[in-house]
């Protein structure tokens, strides 16, 4: 097949960029002809994949994807395609992965836990009304044949804000690549990752991974490991600015260690992973922490929730905001039998989600449309 994939950009830090390097790279070498339009792309050339790059503006998030956005309209309506797919909100394509969720979700669970700053920070921020404006005219509009939603969470958010029909949506988990993350590497890269940031063999540590702090609960984290007792430490992976959360912890160590693009040694130095997420409509790193063999902590607002089972492979929290609660869970996952059991259980649960079950199952999905 001939399929087109829009991106604004292809690059390898953060969970939806590398998904869809993922995606893009097993097309192509199961054969099919895949072409990428995006506003700038890094890393070497892979076979069976062509790069277009759209005009758009780069310095400004507004300008950017609105421009992205019309550009993109413009060159693709004189193209053929059996399939385009599109990775943002862009008004021209056959399917839409709503891989980001619904943005109006999103603002409706921060305004809940923000102050009166916060709320006029978001009423007064243009890109929020530009993106919700994208956002309704794909729903409303029907500017797609299909939406992929990455989880039953985003199915029920589009359905609710945007009273769309349910078949018009296909639920399609993300997968995972079973190798990179593997409880094995634990005797590959445990050392070294500790010895790097001086942690000893037998100190507890709780991992974070994510860009974006604040959607994705950084803040009640800290809060939540200054009440567990006894030390440990913290490692928060990702892009964020770290400034205003670390003077939140006394107690306990923390560790900010950037991106990192070799992420699964991280899992591998770690006993639990942590994601408190305000609005997460997936989240492949709890894919990812599953297949390392790590328990994981999570909320009912991720997406990512739907793959966790209470006492089995981790714990799924109500409330982002109940500190009590993660701490507790926390302090139970500290039992080494325990963290055994539930470890041996998640890597179980992730075999389920391979990227080969994934790829086929989207390439049945783009044929089901072709017909």
């Amino acid at each position: 097949m001939k399929i087109a994939i829009l991106r604004e950009r292809y690059e390898c830090f953060g969970g939806a960029e590398v998904y869809s390097q993922g995606l893009i790279e097993h097309l192509a070498r199961a054969g099919h002809s895949v072409h990428i339009y995006a506003i700038r792309w890094e890393g070497p050339p892979v076979e069976g994949v062509y790069f277009h790059r759209v005009p758009a503006v780069r310095f400004d998030p507004f300008l950017r994807d609105i421009t992205f956005a019309l550009s993109s309209y413009f060159i693709l309506k004189k193209e053929k395609f059996d399939i385009i797919q599109t990775h943002g909100k862009t008004l021209y394509q056959d399917i839409y992965r709503a891989g980001d969720g619904c943005h109006i979700e999103w603002l409706r669970q921060r305004w809940k836990r923000t102050n009166l700053k916060g709320k006029i920070h978001i009423v007064l921020t243009p890109y929020n009304w530009l993106i919700l404006l994208l956002e309704r005219i794909i729903f409303k509009k029907h500017r797609f044949r299909k939406v992929i939603a990455i989880s039953e969470l985003v199915k029920r958010n589009i359905i609710q804000n945007y009273h769309m029909n349910e078949e018009d949506i296909e639920v399609i988990y993300n997968g995972v690549d079973l190798e990179r993350f593997h409880p094995k590497n634990k005797g590959l890269y445990r050392k070294e990752i500790r010895s790097r940031y001086g942690i000893s063999e037998d100190e507890f540590v709780v991992l974070f991974v994510g860009s974006g702090f604040e959607r994705k609960g950084v803040r009640f984290l800290l809060k939540a490991i200054e009440i567990v007792p006894g030390p440990l430490t913290l490692m928060i992976a990702g892009k964020g600015s770290k400034e205003e959360f670390e003077g939140l912890v006394k107690n306990q160590r923390v560790i900010f260690c950037g991106p990192q693009k070799e992420i699964h040694r991280y899992y591998a130095s770690a006993d639990v992973f942590v994601l408190p997420a305000i609005y997460e409509p997936f989240g492949n790193v709890h894919l990812e922490a599953l297949a390392s063999g790590l328990p994981v902590i999570t909320t009912k607002l991720s997406g990512g929730a739907e793959l966790i089972r209470d006492g089995l492979n981790g714990f799924v929290i109500d409330r982002p905001e109940d500190v009590e609660e993660i701490a507790k869970k926390i302090i139970y996952l500290m039992d080494k039998y325990e963290n055994q059991r539930m470890g041996l259980n998640a890597r179980k649960t992730a075999e389920n989600f391979s990227i080969e079950s994934h790829i086929e199952r989207m390439v049945r999905f783009y044929y089901s449309l072709k017909v």
